[in-house]
């Protein structure tokens, strides 16, 4: 693991009632570990574990559903119950994403279920992108006659990017000037931001800070083309699968947060000393404004 240390000894080292349409979806072969599509997102950033209802793999940031059908009581004939059990699934995986997709958290202190209820605007345009989604994959039939079909979307192109990045700027925020304290002369591929042990939660939009509260990166950091393109970071579970993925892989630096803060806990916070290198880095490097940046979860 690569290891920089500073002039301090400091150690761095390196969605839905609507049907059918023409979104575009993201394939996964993985069975999805779903949630309880009342009870909000799902803690397994991959989505690993079959058969509940709905889960969003943060890792690729896409929303997931599978819904079930069965049969209506007036179809008699197999083409009529085919179609009437793959009706109902439709519309139940529908449900089931739409619930899933109002609980994501858009910043550690709100989700997209009160941008959508402050704003008419995110919310027809929400909707909007919603009727679209189609199923993934063939649908399952079953020996009793139900079907269970999957809907996958990604939630950069159901959210509008004003809502978890902001308005448009001609020009983002110059980064924050602070006293160069890096010996030598790496040259870093990405971050990864060790949480766990913060108890730390999946966001569209989340921010690290120093511990006085002050921002080191976040959405005003980050080139929109980036952001929009690839999120604001992702999320994977080992610090190993952080340092495989695409988005880091190379060289990447690796600090530990020492907490999460928020309501929801989607923000994280780094030592003085991380920081303050953190800010020396974003002047000479590009990583963190090209969204190269990993958060591992517990």
């Amino acid at each position: 693991m690569t290891e920089l240390h500073s002039r301090r000894g400091w150690r761095f080292a390196p969605v839905l009632l609507l049907a059918a349409g023409g979104l575009m979806l993201l394939a996964a072969s993985a069975a999805p570990r779903m949630a309880d599509a009342q009870g909000g997102q799902a803690v397994d950033v991959a989505c690993t574990t079959p058969n509940d209802r709905a889960c969003v793999d943060w890792n690729r940031q896409v929303a997931i559903a599978v819904g079930m059908g069965v049969p209506a009581s007036f179809a008699t004939t197999a083409g009529q119950k085919n179609v009437t059990a793959l009706r109902a699934a439709r519309l139940d995986a529908a449900r089931n994403l739409l619930e899933l997709v109002r609980g994501v958290n858009i910043t550690s202190d709100s989700s997209l279920q009160q941008a959508m209820v402050s704003s008419d605007q995110v919310r027809t345009s929400i909707e909007g992108a919603l009727n679209g989604i189609r199923e993934v994959g063939n649908p399952k039939y079953f020996s009793d006659g139900s079907i269970q079909v999957r809907l996958e979307a990604s939630l950069r192109q159901i959210i509008p990017p004003e809502v978890y990045l902001g308005p448009q700027q001609v020009s983002g925020p110059a980064a924050p000037v602070a006293p160069s304290n890096v010996t030598g002369s790496a040259v870093y591929s990405g971050l990864i931001v060790d949480g766990r042990g913060t108890g730390v939660t999946p966001a569209m939009s989340p921010k690290v800070y120093d511990p006085e509260g002050k921002e080191v990166y976040g959405s005003a950091y980050v080139s929109r083309e980036f952001a929009i393109a690839q999120g604001i970071v992702g999320y994977v579970k080992t610090v190993d699968q952080a340092r495989e993925s695409d988005r880091v892989k190379g060289n990447p630096a690796l600090v530990k947060a020492v907490s999460a803060k928020g309501p929801s806990k989607s923000d994280l916070v780094l030592s003085k000393e991380d920081a303050e290198t953190l800010r020396t880095l974003s002047q000479q490097q590009t990583f963190m404004r090209e969204a190269r940046v990993m958060i591992v979860l517990d």
